[in-house]
């Protein structure tokens, strides 16, 4: 049963960790039902996938067993909001894959069959993530180990050792789910190896690489224009933003706001008031004879029992301490935004400073027991005369010493876990205590110790200065009356100015944000710019985010799509005047150019200089310029020895000569090379590219963030 107890632990980690959250096929029957949902008032649309409705109830039902699974696997007793979100996520994808790839990948012919999985679980080719799992892996080579895989299935996933079928459970779902990952994989290789690249392809883009374009040109940039002297209509801004709205085209909706915060701060009486509290424990504090629980108790900080050398200690308490009598209680004194009482424990000579080596044993994936078991038999090696450099490069689980045969350089007390220091601090140099930790279980060598100075040793009592019930009220009224003031945007800002509070600006605010900025737990106010009905210039309710109380105005919309003019029209504006300085500088070079054939005449006539450049098709910027695509990309084509027509770029009017196109290399008669790292390039994209384009032929729509 000890394999099966470790399976089912590590059924949680293939869930969550080795294969991120896709082991779950959520597939649901009519066994479960949220009667306190937040969708039990009727059916919710969440969004529409290729025509198909995702309703709320049944999204919440397959989010509320996915948790009771992973509570199950992982032995937990909640669900924290990151997972939780993960979770969502996950279930998301899943109707993706229902509602859209599966069609695909049924009409191209693609599935998996059972001698597949067979193959993949404990065939000849095994799936990487089956051999990942500690419980297959040999306990000291952690080598993958087949046997282990069957001795599992045929012996423990049975119905006399799992009567619940909670295990059988499990292991169906990763087996489901390396079908599905299979599945996408051999479609995705489908349409890789549809990639063809033609003989001309691979010429130009070896061309496009070794070919040099030997330049002169003139550049004039529009910046030499200022702005404010150029005057845009309406007109011209309608006019570009028809000609460009293609570059304007929105991936996702976002939304920007303006807001000011509230502050809740601790008042002088809150702290005078915490001072003659925390005074108040003090005679118990030194009279009592069990300082650990006394701290627990009392203390926002844990029990522990600190070193510090004089002078290290709060200056209005060092004295008193050094001087001071062990069990006298000192304080209270202010430290930031704590208030401590110090109790002295006693005096002691301790080094400053250690140096050591470890070997490291992780317990992410192994049960302490078989790390203890490990970490004996690496110790018993050592004792026979094994090198412990060498062995930590091989069998140490911390990546960053372990390379260095488990070198840890000198660290001062409290820089390690509490385990690991304390066996550092109090053993002697070359012993090599073993102790377990939260990573795992470790083999020290203590290497060096500085020598011994006199400390003093203290425990604190510690409370955090907190706002009283009075100043958080305080606060409340000041962001509510000024909620109540500014019913539009106009009074938002016109109260702001009068109250002396800094409006913060936030832009690109997307549906699926967790929290704005700084403001911790913000969801809220991601939720209220999004409701539907919200308008921009609404100004919203006071939201109280962890002790900051906000009012926002919502002041800007994007949809997804191409968003209407109006819209854009502050976007457009400099563009618009961009526009106009080529139109400007296109007329100016033309009439220049009447008569002219030379680009030094040229260059004399418009007061500019000549400057000479040596450009690939594949570079991405013109010397002194900057990024300039369409130019380089017309370089190319341009008659050599001719000057060319005014050509408009994005940091100014260009004219330009081309006096000799050179081949760094001549073209290779096979182009096999070239083909396979052009298939290569394009096959990369393809994952990526194809999920993309499949999600926006369908439409998707998503308006999960409407509820969480």
């Amino acid at each position: 049963m000890a394999l099966l107890e470790s399976i089912r632990s590590k059924a949680g980690t293939i869930v969550l960790i080795v294969i991120g959250l896709a082991l779950f096929s959520f597939v649901m029957q009519d066994l479960f039902s949220s009667g306190n949902s937040m969708f039990s008032g009727g059916a919710t649309e969440l969004g529409e996938i290729n025509g198909k409705t995702v309703q709320g109830e049944e999204f919440q039902r397959r989010l509320s067993v996915a948790e009771e699974n992973l509570k199950r696997n992982q032995g937990l007793t909640g669900i924290d909001e990151n997972t939780r979100q993960q979770l969502i996520n996950q279930i998301w994808n899943d109707y993706l894959d229902e509602y859209l790839f599966n069609e695909e990948m049924e009409e191209a012919g693609v599935d998996v069959s059972g001698d597949e999985l067979f193959d993949m679980v404990q065939g000849d080719n095994v799936d990487p993530q089956v051999m990942q799992i500690p419980a297959f892996q040999d306990s000291i080579t952690k080598q993958f180990d087949r046997n282990l895989v069957l001795k599992f299935i045929k012996t423990q996933l049975t119905e006399e050792n799992d009567p619940d079928g909670v295990y059988r459970n499990s292991w169906s779902e990763f087996e489901q789910s390396l079908m599905k990952q299979r599945r996408k994989n051999k479609y995705n290789t489908l349409l890789r190896k549809s990639i063809y690249v033609t003989n001309s392809q691979a010429k130009r883009d070896f061309l496009a690489k070794n070919e040099t374009a030997n330049i002169r040109f003139l550049g004039k940039r529009y910046d030499i224009v200022p702005d404010s002297t150029i005057t845009v209509s309406d007109e011209d801004m309608k006019k570009y933003y028809d000609e460009n709205k293609f570059m304007f085209e929105q991936k996702e909706e976002t939304r920007k706001l303006d807001y000011v915060v509230f502050q809740v701060n601790p008042s002088a009486d809150d702290r005078i008031e915490m001072l003659e509290s925390i005074s108040k424990l003090k005679p118990d504090f030194q009279s009592a004879t069990n300082d650990t629980a006394f701290v627990s108790a009392n203390s926002v900080k844990e029990f522990k029992v600190y070193s510090f050398k004089r002078g290290e200690l709060n200056p209005q308490i060092n004295d008193s301490v050094f001087s001071g009598t062990p069990s006298n209680v000192y304080g209270p004194f202010i430290d930031g935004d704590q208030i401590n009482l110090v109790k002295l424990v006693g005096f002691s000579a301790s080094s400053d400073s250690v140096k050591a080596r470890h070997i490291l044993i992780s317990t992410r994936e192994l049960p302490v027991a078989a790390a203890t078991f490990r970490a004996d038999s690496i110790m018993n090696a050592i004792k026979a005369g094994a090198n412990f450099a060498d062995l930590a490069r091989k069998f140490s689980e911390d990546p960053g010493s372990g390379a260095q045969g488990g070198d840890l350089g000198w660290f001062t007390e409290g820089q390690m876990v509490p385990e690991f220091n304390d066996a550092c601090f109090n053993g002697k140099v070359g012993d090599m205590p073993v102790v377990t930790t939260q990573f795992g279980v470790h083999i020290i060598n203590i290497q060096e110790k500085t020598k011994p100075s006199f400390k003093a040793q203290v425990v604190f009592v510690a409370r955090n200065i907190e706002s009283s019930s009075k100043t958080i009220d305080e606060y409340y009224a000041k962001a509510n009356d000024f909620a109540v003031s500014s019913q539009t945007y106009e009074a938002f800002k016109e109260q702001a100015k009068a109250r002396s509070l800094y409006i913060v600006n936030f832009e690109n605010v997307r549906p699926v944000d967790r929290q704005i900025s700084d403001l911790v737990n913000s969801r809220e106010l991601i939720q209220w710019m999004y409701n539907p009905e919200r308008s921009v210039n609404d100004v919203s309710k006071v939201f109280d985010f962890d002790g900051k109380y906000v009012v926002a105005a919502l002041t800007g919309k994007k949809d997804q799509g191409i968003p209407p003019f109006d819209q854009l029209k502050e976007a457009i504006k400099p563009l618009a005047i961009l526009d106009k300085k080529a139109e400007m500088f296109r007329a100016d070079f033309e009439k220049a150019m009447t008569g002219v054939t030379d680009i030094d005449a040229l260059a004399a006539k418009m007061a500019l200089s000549v400057n000479p450049a040596s450009i690939t098709f594949s570079s991405f910027t013109i010397p002194s310029m900057g990024s300039e695509p369409v130019i380089i990309g017309k370089i190319f084509a341009i008659a050599k020895n001719k000057i060319s027509a005014p050509i408009k770029g994005k940091s100014g009017m260009y004219v330009l000569v081309v006096d000799d196109v050179s081949k760094n290399a001549e073209v290779p008669s096979d182009l096999k090379e070239q083909k396979q790292n052009l298939v290569s390039s394009l096959s990369g994209r393809v994952d990526g590219n194809v999920n993309s384009a499949l999600i926006k032929i369908a439409n998707v729509e998503d308006k999960r963030y409407r509820f969480f």
